[in-house]
């Protein structure tokens, strides 16, 4: 085979894989349009982004994508499927990661942490200042497949109840009872924090709307490190501003960059990161191990880890 790395690995990485398949050809190029050699390439292992139709149709021989990443809606749908490209990822990778963010932000939340940072640097001693648990508290994650798994069980840890949204209710570890999300309006009237690690896709846009959060306590807190698609700008901006609940954790944006002009930088009732939550020091190592365990199921066809259909988005 003749494989395509257009994200970086370290030497030791390339070494590796040579050893693994010494009878199979690796390239690396990050700048994909100026590789001369693109229409002899069986397979291109990408973070997503630079995969486009021109790339596609160059790509004569193109039997597989590997992308080292979860999110695959940016791919060329179209082209892909007229060729019936093999399309897989690093899902699951992210699950550890992800996890730990949400947890970062809850103990932020119920610790008061944002307030004794500024209590410091106006140098006050709030000693009195209230802090609460995260025993007992109701935590609804909709995206409940490998991230939403791992936060059930961090949230179990801390004795939350846990509650998980997936396409058809079906249980899954770390989670104490599971829905449809048919039923999303019907199971959030009690959330204390509501979780979405939704993938874009047509189904999940804009399903955030103003009912959903006006039919969530005025106390509770939503965070989102899915996708930004899932709440429309206008909605997530009148959110913040009309206070219609507590406090929104945004680690995903409708558009990102997020504008110097939005109103979000500046809420009081808002905490950001800009789209980090899935980072770690182990995304190669952890990217290696499933893309070597895939190509050595992909060249004694056997089903690989992780095939996405596009028709559906993940």
């Amino acid at each position: 085979m003749k494989i395509l790395f257009t994200l970086k690995i370290s030497k030791e990485w390339q070494m590796k894989q040579q050893e693994a398949y010494p009878n199979d050809l690796f390239f690396y190029e990050k700048e994909i349009t100026n590789f001369k050699q693109l229409n002899e390439m069986d397979c291109i292992v990408t973070f997503g982004g630079d995969i486009t139709p021109d790339i596609i149709n160059r790509a004569t021989q193109l039997k597989w994508i590997m992308v080292f990443s979860a999110g695959v809606d940016g791919l060329p749908r179209k082209e892909i499927l007229d060729r019936n490209i093999l399309i897989s990822n690093v899902r699951g990778i992210h699950a550890i990661p992800m996890a730990e963010f949400i947890m970062s932000y809850l103990l932020h939340d119920v610790k008061q942490l944002q307030h004794f940072y500024e209590a410091q640097k106006n140098k006050e001693w709030e000693f009195s200042h209230p802090v609460v648990e995260l025993g007992n508290k109701k935590i609804i994650v909709a995206g409940a497949g490998a991230i939403g798994s791992q936060i059930g069980k961090f949230a179990k840890v801390f004795g939350m109840q846990t509650t998980g949204l997936n396409t058809t209710g079906h249980p899954v570890e770390g989670f104490d009872q599971t829905f449809a999300m048919s039923d999303l309006a019907e199971i959030i009237t009690d959330a204390d924090y509501f979780v979405s690690v939704l993938p874009k896709t047509k189904a999940t846009t804009g399903i955030y709307d103003m009912n959903f959060f006006q039919s969530l306590p005025k106390n509770a807190v939503f965070i989102n490190i899915g996708r930004g698609n899932a709440v429309e700008k206008a909605v997530l901006e009148r959110v913040i501003a009309e206070k219609t609940i507590r406090h929104l954790y945004l680690d995903v944006y409708p558009d990102e960059p997020l504008a110097t002009e939005s109103p979000i930088w500046e809420a009081t009732n808002v905490t950001m990161t800009p789209h980090v939550s899935g980072h770690t020091d182990q995304y190669i190592r952890r990217s290696m191990e499933i893309w070597l365990d895939s190509l050595s199921k992909f060249k004694n066809e056997q089903p690989v880890q992780n095939e996405i259909n596009l028709n559906r988005g993940y």
